[in-house]
């Protein structure tokens, strides 16, 4: 007689690792559907796919606005290259548009993390910690309500990396695609330097004149203004408390502005973000020297927000390809207790503690002096760049083999 089959019994581990994933994606599409279909970026770069249409200028709105700040004016200020991939858009009503770039967005993110997946192939509670800090990482929430352009570029940063560290100078034409879209990827550039990738890095600067081209051949009186006009415009940064550059935070503690009240006025202060920016490319190259080269590659992604004129928190997202790593990294070493308690610190730090309404509300009478006197209120409002700063000091620890 045949054996009867074994009763397959559910593992209670399954039942908590889909508990905790399904919880974590519920909130996260609550935070979509709150979000809408409309949004102050994405309209931003439906009306610059409009002009591309009714050959009207790009950048007349960011020109003519009145705000005296150039970085916080509402307007499409990106290269001209990114208004001509995305002019189908500007043919289709705002809804129907507003849907396609949010799936866009999130197939650009579902994208990232699948490639992740795939070539590490991390055990299933990395894969739980994964998802669940990525749909809970704050700066993602930003990004989704804003409507903002970030995942596409995260995807093609971690096509580049992964097809690079794997032995892929031609993926080096995806960071030149990112690096035309938003300009910070460019940064990624050291890095190839840096590891004597010439070949890969040839790849990066082709293919970032070739997009780059391609705006101005259809945009060229565009391309002339936004390298003229809007780009020396947007490259001093801005003091404003939400940039959490290094440049922003050094700006708001050492040189006179209309947002804080800074602890000295230094007069070379325009000098301290570069000096500081070199001091960090020493300090990774240093303390990575003997690593592998995706730990390397990836120890270096926090310098991409960090030497950037202006991170706005939506900017963040970049740092994912870090934090994913991070995790499978650990796993592997069957999460050692301080490095695992450690990057749920900093996971703290990036998704809780920018939440904190500490001191008086914006516009209200003492916000400026607390930005940067009140001791609670300055580490609440910088929290990202602490987080951002932490991550990359700490990077080369949580990426480690053994």
């Amino acid at each position: 007689m045949p054996a009867a089959p074994p009763s397959r019994k559910v593992r209670p581990a399954f039942v908590a690792q889909a508990g905790l994933i399904g919880s974590a994606i519920v909130i996260y599409l609550l935070v979509i559907g709150a979000a809408g279909l409309r949004h102050q970026d994405s309209e931003a770069y439906l009306a610059a796919a409009r002009d591309i249409w009714h050959g009207a200028p790009l950048y007349a709105t960011f020109l003519h606005h009145p705000f005296p700040d150039p970085t916080l004016r509402p307007a499409f200020i990106y290269p001209p290259a990114f208004a001509v991939l995305i002019a189908p858009l500007g043919l289709l009503p705002d809804a129907v548009a507003g849907a396609i770039w949010l799936l866009i967005s999130q197939a650009a993110l579902i994208g990232a993390l699948a490639l992740i997946l795939r070539w590490q192939k991390p055990p299933a509670w990395a894969v739980t910690a994964l998802i669940v800090a990525t749909v809970t990482f704050y700066p993602l929430w930003i990004d989704v309500v804003e409507g903002q352009a970030n995942l596409p570029v995260l995807l093609l940063v971690t096509a580049g990396v992964v097809g690079i560290v794997r032995g892929g100078p031609r993926y080096g034409a995806a960071l030149g695609v990112a690096a035309a879209l938003k300009l910070t990827p460019i940064i990624l550039l050291v890095w190839l330097l840096f590891d004597r990738r010439l070949r890969a890095a040839g790849w990066m600067v082709s293919a970032f004149a070739a997009v780059c081209g391609l705006g101005a051949l259809f945009r060229f009186d565009d391309t002339v203004l936004f390298t003229r006009q809007v780009l020396p415009a947007l490259a001093p940064g801005t003091a404003f408390y939400a940039n959490q550059s290094l440049g922003g935070v050094l700006e708001r503690v050492t040189s006179a502005n209309p947002y804080t009240q800074p602890w000295i006025d230094v007069p070379w202060a325009f000098l301290l973000p570069a000096t500081a920016g070199i001091l960090l490319i020493g300090v990774w190259f240093w303390r990575t020297r003997r690593h592998a080269a995706l730990a390397r590659c990836a120890a270096f992604l926090p310098l991409i927000p960090l030497l950037s004129s202006v991170t706005w928190p939506h900017h963040l997202v970049i740092l994912l390809p870090v934090i994913w790593l991070s995790a499978i990294a650990l796993a592997r070493r069957h999460w050692p207790v301080l490095p695992t308690a450690a990057l749920a610190g900093l996971l703290f730090v990036f998704s809780v503690l920018p939440r904190y309404p500490a001191g008086p509300g914006f516009g209200l009478a003492g916000f400026r002096e607390a930005q940067t006197h009140d001791p609670i209120v300055f580490v609440a409002s910088n929290a990202l760049f602490f987080g951002t700063l932490i991550l990359f000091l700490s990077a080369p620890w949580l990426l480690r083999s053994r």
